[in-house]
């Protein structure tokens, strides 16, 4: 389950989604984009999220890992946002850009973590 290939593809993911997560924090917010994307923190709480898609997808069938990725990492994002760190924004404003990342990361995990299919003899 955790392999070299699974935790690339969810420190890939997990980057992506947060630059994901930035762009929509200042395309919605106006926040300044870089200090967004370079907070270390943010980087690696997004990675430590995105690690939970390893098991989803090992474990569940694609449909369901895809919904339970995005609800799960929406959630991981959001609750702690709100209630570790303490975002000042409304709930729905936390789940919108958290969505975001939650949604990136998983399709990025999804598509790069996926096994390699072989070619089928025609």
């Amino acid at each position: 389950m955790f392999t070299t290939r699974t935790v690339l593809a969810a420190v890939i993911a997990g980057i992506l989604g947060l630059i994901g997560n930035a762009i929509a924090i200042t395309a919605l917010a106006g926040a300044e984009l870089m200090p967004l994307i370079l907070s270390a923190g943010r980087a690696f709480w997004s990675v430590v999220f995105a690690l939970a898609l390893i098991p989803i997808f090992a474990r569940m069938n694609r449909a369901t890992a895809w919904i339970t990725g995005i609800v799960v990492l929406d959630l991981l994002a959001s609750l702690s946002a709100k209630l570790i760190w303490g975002a000042g924004a409304p709930w729905g404003f936390v789940f919108l850009v958290n969505g975001v990342y939650a949604l990136v990361a998983t399709a990025v995990y999804a598509l790069s973590a996926r096994p390699a299919t072989p070619a089928r003899a025609h």
